[in-house]
């Protein structure tokens, strides 16, 4: 961790030359584990991990990954066709998944040790399954993190453990990296984050890009998804999984980093009923720093893969960082504070990596509402509320109870958010 706080100070400097996004981590928290595979078929069983996703106008609907492989038991070295069926309330299949970042589904192959990562995307078929082909070059054990988001849902990621027959490849144990730069394909990356890596404290993390041989800043970036950069951290016992696409430069200042505003349209990537799933728009010029927003959930080692696109080529640049405890550990991951703090005459709202819930609610236009929010804990973008029409914000520590008065003025619909427009709720105003 010394080298992240010396790089602490420069974060100031670093922060300046962000040209293009922040990115949302931490909103992905909503996780299913299937059981054990040796290949084979197996449904995302333990679904009282997934997080309920709503549909509008009906009671809430669970989605989960059924997984099986082609053929039943995977070798190392031979080609593979992996196979998802997603299912909605009732067993339905769900055939039309929204693309995000220009596909419907995100698959990360990852191994025990974090030592091998694979970025997939398993592709539609007219069957309704989603399959892609993948030939895993050792035997061991793999974890699948399928990330998609259903029509007018939340963000879900399945987690399901893969087992591959064949020679293991010797297993190298995580360690904290002993310098924030990395060198991968001709490109130097440092990272900055603009404070101490703590638990349950909101971050940027600032990944700046320089040619390896000239060692001046890239101006040649291409995107890669609809986006400069992708980035996912998973922690060292493979439970906490973050993945995140860059947001443009004006949102990135909406959100308070680098500007004022309170409001502003999240990317595709977005979570809660509501959300606008709008295309991505490819950057039109390049940067030389992309930095991204997220909350590191518990204290311990994190990986964190970065990947850029450059001549055509898709670079993935890893680092291994330690996260000291703080405001996560705190707290425990909840609190009793839930209900003492609150009003009796308050509406009390929960916030976790689901998001809000309850996520609409029916108020009285022209009577003072308040509204009791809870963030349950860390794993999740949610360390302010903001009413971007009321022109309010607060700050929701983890574990606490945050009471926001408002009086609805107009009838219709009161947006409210996270802090970076990625979890989203309402007041209907009648």
């Amino acid at each position: 961790m010394n080298f992240l706080l010396k790089l602490w100070n420069a974060t100031a400097a670093a922060a300046a030359l962000v040209a293009v996004a922040a990115l949302a981590i931490g909103c992905a928290g909503a996780i299913t584990t299937g059981t054990a595979l040796n290949g084979g078929t197996a449904a995302a069983a333990q679904v009282g991990d997934v997080k309920p996703v709503e549909t509008p106008g009906s009671a809430q609907a669970v989605y989960r990954a059924e997984f099986k492989t082609e053929p039943a038991e995977i070798n190392a070295g031979e080609r593979a066709a992996l196979v998802f069926t997603i299912k909605g309330a009732g067993g339905k299949a769900i055939r039309d998944l929204p693309a995000v970042h220009e596909k419907p589904m995100h698959l990360l192959v990852i191994s025990k040790d974090l030592n091998e990562f694979y970025h997939l995307h398993p592709e539609p078929q007219a069957d309704g399954t989603y399959r892609v082909s993948h030939t895993f070059p050792h035997g061991g054990d793999y974890k699948l993190y399928a990330d998609y988001t259903p029509k007018d849902g939340k963000q879900v990621v399945d987690r399901i453990p893969l087992k591959v027959k064949g020679s293991p490849r010797a297993a190298v144990a995580l360690q904290e990296d002993s310098s924030g730069t990395k060198t991968v394909d001709g490109l130097r990356v440092t990272m900055r984050p603009d404070k101490g890596l703590l638990a349950g404290q909101e971050l940027m993390l600032n990944f700046g890009v320089a040619d390896e041989s000239t060692k001046k800043p890239v101006t040649d970036l291409q995107p890669y998804l609809g986006a400069l950069a992708h980035f996912v951290i998973v922690s060292e016992d493979g439970t906490d999984f973050l993945h995140a696409h860059p947001m443009e430069k004006t949102e990135m200042a909406a959100a308070g980093h680098g500007g004022s505003g309170v409001g502003h349209e999240a990317t595709p990537h977005a979570h809660g009923r509501g959300a606008k799933k709008k295309a991505a728009k490819a950057p039109k010029a390049s940067a030389s720093e992309v930095s991204a927003h997220t909350t590191f959930p518990r204290a311990g080692l994190y990986k964190v893969w970065a990947q850029f696109r450059r001549g055509g080529r898709v670079s993935t640049v890893p680092f291994v960082v330690r996260v000291g405890e703080g405001e996560a550990a705190s707290v425990g991951g909840g609190s009793s504070d839930a209900n003492q703090s609150a009003p009796a005459d308050a509406i009390r709202v929960a916030l976790s990596g689901a998001g809000y819930e309850p996520s609409r609610i029916e108020v009285e236009r022209g009577r003072p509402v308040k509204l009791a929010f809870y963030r349950k804990d860390a794993n999740n973008c949610g360390g302010e509320v903001v009413f971007p029409a009321l022109n309010v914000r607060k700050k929701l520590p983890v574990g606490k109870t945050t009471v926001v008065e408002v009086t609805p003025k107009d009838s219709g619909e009161l947006a409210f958010a996270c802090g970076m427009g990625m979890m989203r709720g309402s007041l209907v105003v009648r």
